[in-house]
């Protein structure tokens, strides 16, 4: 019997590859056939075909009607009805793609009157370098390629290519990391698609050669999607093109190109460039890419985004034709490109390419090196994921490794449980990227304020101390399995360890231990698996001297420890104010479980919220915890921050905190003794006592950029642009020679006071008329309470006017002397 759905796409970027994926993949699980017309365009599409339902060219509020006929069509019509209106729409989000540079051009840079061409930039940086055209690889003519020696030559010749890309690809999925290798994923599978497969074999049987088929199925494909209404999908074309010439690379190797040495500095053009072309490419020389067309979306600039390489998009050849060979700047963060600029813009260049580059260097400085406190002791600093991509983010800002892998997300948004085979390909490619680092996965913790579909549970008064986690288990004891073989499967690759949520009692740590070593053994496994749980149940903290002899570690969750101690939901505004990880109550059970899991020589980690607090670090410093886990973001101002902490102090800090009264005595005892608040306003990096700027509009660049070298402010364009905004009213030049432009920002993330002694002194507008060669920059936050930067503006003003202060002020020859100076004058400043 014939069932109907009517579908109204609902997905702002129509039905592309990542939502055809998950349609092909839910209704290959049904033996009846069903197929999608559009009816805007009256395309058929395979709902079991990727391809297939790419070609139908669906777009946001297409009406589609849906045809399922054959076996089990009407429990499949019922499925694919729920799969339709629960599922699709939450398997696409809309794309936020970067606009346009609309920012004008920074004044230091406008004065030097350069002539630059815009496009739309894809990522941010400079880039500087001979500008060299990319001849790309041609893709020949079906009529061009060897004609067929029999249809069971080729056959077996395409099957022999097919195998050969394949592995090729799987080989990069575990070679590459993050978006590399999830488009090496993606290509995969429209290699083994099936429409691709029946495209090629109709091919065939039309009497093409292996090579001319595959020519002839790419430029089918290439058609019916250059015809899409979407720039989303017509972009999708190079995927399929790429994979094509991964064929026609073992098929006829005659038609590739000779790999290209480019000039040591290089910025490249090309009409546009394949993923996998991208990643031949050079990149210690190819320094930017310039592309005459290719969307925001496009797999080769989410490439080039994931290495950090400049690009701007929809620059035509004939804007650059004639500076091939030339030397080419390319701003991504203004989206602008400079052609053989003049010989001021590329010195302004260069100061920026050094500037990015000293940012750059002083953030890989903060996350590398052990994770120690001042006086030397060590506690690591993990990242909290739920995703690859998380894992590579925290990587890149220094994580000991992954304290918390939510495995639950692959559950959430699934209309049946992950298969052991996907759950394992998602492990695997943390812990590849974890390289010998450790991974804690945490088995799924569906229930609470986490439902899932496809683990239904029924309804309940209060789901956070009901029917979810462990508890689940059970009842879900096949998925519990498969995700521990999958776990398992992954410990291969490195160093793994299970941990277990909501455990309550020791029957529930029992069970899990019996059944993961069943399945370890079922797998042939001879090395033990970590085992742990996580301490967010109360009732553990009174047995964790029995659980320390089931278990092998503990990682507190603080955030449902806290709720569960205080019986007080965090999300509740009227219980709120009890809630609180700092109260001395959660400190003193938190401090007492340390001391017994470390008594019996087991390990335990915390990686709740109150990990990256900065008020609790110095107490979980001294609690002696093994480790801290936290978001990738926190990551670096954590570390930073635990290198100016004594462990000895914080142990003593801890104690004075278990004797105050409630949370908000032990933030005062903190903010007065153990917390850095603000950076201080002086310091010697601040002060600069000898540059080269030609200009007020240089040196007030310069300043700025020194306050964003320093991570003082977020946005040094916007910071600058306030700036100017303060001498557009008046001049802040005081006269004597000395300038004072100041501003609050909401840029500014730390009130600082920064000085330049310029070599050469320049004009500012000064009320005296005279030049300036001292410039002392005030920022503040727009948010500071009151006039403070006023005041300090007043006192700072009032110190200039004696000449005695200006004199000093010229002789210091180095930072610190101008520190000392400023630090005693400005104290006793009236």
């Amino acid at each position: 019997m014939s069932h109907s759905l009517t579908l109204i796409c609902p997905l702002p970027n129509g039905i592309h590859a990542r939502p055809a994926s998950r349609i092909a993949e839910f209704c290959g699980g049904f033996r009846a056939a069903i197929r999608w017309r559009n009816q805007r365009n009256g395309q058929l599409a395979d709902a079991k075909s990727v391809l297939s339902l790419i070609g139908g060219d669906i777009l946001f509020n297409d009406i589609v009607d849906i045809e399922i006929d054959g076996e089990s069509a009407a429990e499949a019509a019922k499925q694919l009805q729920d799969f339709l209106r629960d599922t699709l729409p939450h398997c696409d989000e809309a794309l936020s793609a970067e606009p346009a540079a609309s920012r004008a051009l920074p004044r230091a840079l406008a004065e030097l009157s350069p002539s630059p061409c815009f496009g739309q930039p894809a990522g941010q940086g400079v880039a500087i370098g001979e500008l060299c055209e990319h001849r790309g690889y041609r893709f020949p003519a079906v009529e061009a390629l060897p004609a067929s020696r029999g249809e069971p030559h080729e056959r077996e010749a395409l099957r022999q290519a097919r195998e050969a890309l394949a592995q090729g690809l799987q080989q990069e999925t575990e070679r590459q990391s993050g978006q590399a290798a999830a488009i090496a994923r993606a290509h995969l599978a429209i290699l083994c698609d099936a429409d691709f497969d029946a495209r090629l074999d109709q091919a065939l049987r039309q009497g093409l050669g292996a090579a001319a088929a595959v020519a002839a199925t790419v430029a089918f494909y290439r058609d019916m999607l250059g015809q899409s209404a979407s720039e989303y999908l017509r972009e999708r074309e190079i995927d399929i093109r790429d994979v094509g010439r991964g064929l026609l690379e073992r098929l006829h190797p005659e038609d590739e190109p000779a790999a290209t040495k480019w000039p040591d500095a290089t910025v490249l053009w090309a009409e546009d460039l394949a993923p996998s072309e991208l990643l031949a490419l050079d990149r210690s020389r190819v320094r930017g890419l310039l592309l005459g067309r290719g969307g925001l979306t496009s797999h080769t600039i989410i490439l080039a985004r994931a290495f950090s390489l400049p690009v701007l998009t929809g620059v035509p050849r004939a804007a650059v034709a004639a500076s091939l060979g030339r030397t080419a700047v390319l701003d991504a963060g203004l989206g602008a490109l400079f052609l053989a600029p003049a010989a001021p813009v590329l010195d302004y260049y260069r100061e920026e390419a050094a500037l990015l580059e000293a940012r750059r260097l002083r953030e890989a400085r903060a996350s590398q090196g052990e994770s120690r406190s001042a006086d030397g002791c060590r506690l690591e600093l993990a990242v909290n994921i739920a995703s690859a991509e998380e894992a590579q983010l925290g990587f890149a800002h220094g994580a000991d490794g992954v304290g918390l892998f939510r495995t639950e997300m692959l559950y959430m948004e699934a209309d049946a449980p992950p298969s052991e085979e996907s759950q394992f390909q998602h492990y695997a490619e943390v812990v590849r990227l974890a390289a010998g680092r450790p991974v804690i996965i945490r088995t799924f913790d569906i229930g609470g304020d986490k439902p899932a579909r496809c683990l239904p549970a029924p309804a309940e008064s209060n789901p956070f101390l009901g029917y979810r986690a462990i508890r689940m288990y059970p009842d879900q004891e096949d998925v519990f399995r498969a995700q521990l073989r999958a776990i398992l499967r992954a410990s291969a690759l490195g160093p793994v360890k299970v941990m277990i949520p909501m455990v309550a009692t020791l029957a529930e740590a029992r069970w899990a231990r019996r059944v993961l070593d069943e399945e370890r053994a079922a797998l042939g496994l001879t090395r033990p698996v970590p085992l742990g749980i996580m301490l967010e149940v109360p009732s553990v903290l009174f047995q964790l001297d029995a659980f320390c002899r089931e278990v092998d570690f503990f990682s507190v969750g603080s955030n449902d420890l806290t709720q569960y101690l205080f019986a007080a939901d965090r999300d509740n505004e009227r219980v709120g104010a009890l809630y609180d990880s700092l109260h001395p109550a959660f400190l003193s059970a938190l401090a007492q479980a340390v001391q017994t899991v470390h008594r019996h020589g087991r390990w335990i980690g915390l990686c709740g919220e109150a990990a990256a607090a900065p008020h609790a670090l110095p107490l979980l410093l001294g609690m002696e915890l093994d480790e801290l886990s936290m978001s990738a973001p926190s990551l670096q101002a954590c570390r930073r921050r635990l290198r100016e902490l004594d462990a000895g102090e914080c142990r003593a800090l801890l104690q004075q905190a278990l004797g105050c009264e409630d949370g908000a005595a032990v933030r005062a005892l903190v903010e007065a003794r153990g917390a850095r608040g603000k950076l201080p306003m002086l310091t010697a990096e601040c002060l600069l006592p000898s540059v080269a700027w030609r200009s007020k509009a240089a040196a007030i660049k310069g300043l700025v950029d020194r306050l964003w070298l320093l991570e003082r402010c977020d946005d040094r364009y916007g910071m600058e642009e306030d700036l100017w905004l303060r001498e557009q009213a008046y001049s802040t030049g005081l006269g004597h020679g000395f300038a004072i432009p100041h501003a609050k920002s909401k840029h500014v993330l730390h009130p600082t006071l920064c000085l330049a002694k310029l070599e050469q002194p320049v004009d500012w507008g000064a009320s005296d008329g005279q030049p300036v060669d001292m410039v002392l920059l005030i920022a503040f936050n727009a948010s500071d309470a009151g006039a403070e930067h006023l005041k300090f503006f007043s006192r700072l003003a009032r110190l200039v006017m004696h000449e005695d202060f200006r004199r000093q002020l010229r002789e210091a020859s180095d930072p610190q002397q101008l520190l000392t100076l400023l630090q005693a004058r400005l104290e006793g400043a009236a």
